[in-house]
């Protein structure tokens, strides 16, 4: 009889077991949906998001638990603009398309590994605020990624809003040693539509009215970040940010834009899916040398592994694709000089502060592949920010 319970006990802590591991596994199979960020020229030219960087307002994006080692900044709005591909190439061509009476054929452009380019355009609403240990945000983002696949150009276009809030509190405050922790809670929605054509004439992706001919995807969700931040003697830092800690989505799809706007949802049933993860961990120094600081406002050092999940993904990157590196050398409080490193290409940019308004500009490489050098192409940033 003993025996026989324990058999009964082992059989439902296995079933138990496996229900677990199913609902671990299930979402790790599934394919998520692209996170919710927004170009900005700073962190472009610096190699990407940095935790450490918690100095202004882009502690929103970086590390909760900056908000309260930032200064208060509020912001009123921003025009951050971020192009990547051949861009100088499409510019060329559409100069030659508009000049004559020809279809738009991008054929002369799209190298034997295809054709991959896109934008990415934030604002202008960038309303928020941030500052003792709070942070707040209200954003929208216009995207739209094309890329060929043998004659054919798809787009994927897509309009984006954004609220966030949270909250940063100091455990450790001794000493040399401050260690602040934070989170921070945030609901999306994002409209998603495809457009196709043929590279011999692009303009047809607009033929006709694709709002009433295309499937249209909405998808609502809301989220959490979470994230550390040690630092010692206010030279050196160290984070731990985990971005979607857990951030579930609803999609739901339409027959048409039109379907949405009039609120036909027997188009299509809702599923739900996730925000892909990321646990990035930095690491930052800022020299205090006194021969320095008559010249230079603020220069610091900065390197992080970014998505140490992506290591245990079935189709991982390459891991030296992940880590950033940026050094950033503020002069007289009003000129940014700024370098970095990501996906293994370098980037460069700087910043100048109008005091009415910043303009901050990047041009950097991009890693569409795997590996480094599979599909390499360059991204150019500009920003025009109004932060007071």
């Amino acid at each position: 009889m003993r025996h026989r319970l324990v058999m009964q006990y082992a059989i439902r802590d296995l079933f138990l077991l496996c229900v677990w591991a199913l609902g671990v596994l299930i979402p790790l199979f599934a394919l998520p949906e692209r996170p919710f960020d927004f170009p900005n020229a700073r962190l472009a030219a610096l190699g990407g998001r940095h935790g450490t960087l918690v100095n202004d307002f882009t502690a929103l994006f970086t590390n909760p638990a900056g908000f309260i080692e930032a200064k208060e900044e509020f912001s009123v709005s921003e025009l951050s603009l971020s192009v990547y591909g051949p861009v100088f190439d499409i510019a060329d061509t559409l100069v030659n398309y508009f000049g004559s009476s020809g279809s738009l054929d991008i054929s002369g452009i799209v190298g034997p590994g295809g054709l991959a380019t896109g934008l990415n355009l934030s604002g202008p609403l960038a309303f928020g605020w941030v500052g003792r240990g709070l942070g707040f945000g209200l954003f929208n983002r216009t995207v739209a990624d094309a890329a060929t696949l043998g004659s054919t150009i798809k787009v994927q276009a897509a309009e984006e809003f954004l609220m966030t809030g949270g909250y940063s509190f100091r455990v450790i405050n001794r000493a040399n040693s401050i260690l602040d922790v934070g989170f921070l809670g945030k609901g999306f929605v994002r409209g998603r539509l495809p457009l196709q054509a043929s590279i011999l004439s692009v303009t047809d992706l607009f033929n006709g009215n694709p709002l009433d001919t295309q499937p249209f995807t909405n998808i609502l969700g809301v989220g959490i970040d979470l994230g550390i931040l040690y630092q010692y003697n206010r030279s050196y830092a160290v984070s731990l940010v985990y971005h979607d800690a857990y951030s579930p989505v609803l999609v739901v799809p339409y027959s048409s834009t039109s379907a949405f706007i009039s609120g036909d949802t027997a188009s299509g049933s809702g599923t739900y899916n996730t925000i892909k993860s990321s646990l990035d961990i930095g690491f930052s120094v800022t020299p205090q040398f006194d021969m320095l600081n008559r010249y230079v406002s603020r220069c610091t050092f900065m390197a992080d592994y970014r998505d140490i999940l992506d290591l245990w993904a079935l189709i991982p990157r390459n891991p030296i694709l992940n880590i950033g590196v940026g050094i950033e050398m503020v002069v007289l409080d009003a000129l940014s000089l700024r370098a970095g490193i990501a996906d293994a290409l370098p980037a460069l940019g700087f910043g100048i502060d109008f005091s009415v308004m910043q303009f901050d500009f990047a041009m950097r490489g991009v890693e569409l592949g795997l590996d480094p050098g599979v599909q390499t192409t360059y991204a150019v940033d500009l920003g025009l920010i109004f932060r007071y």
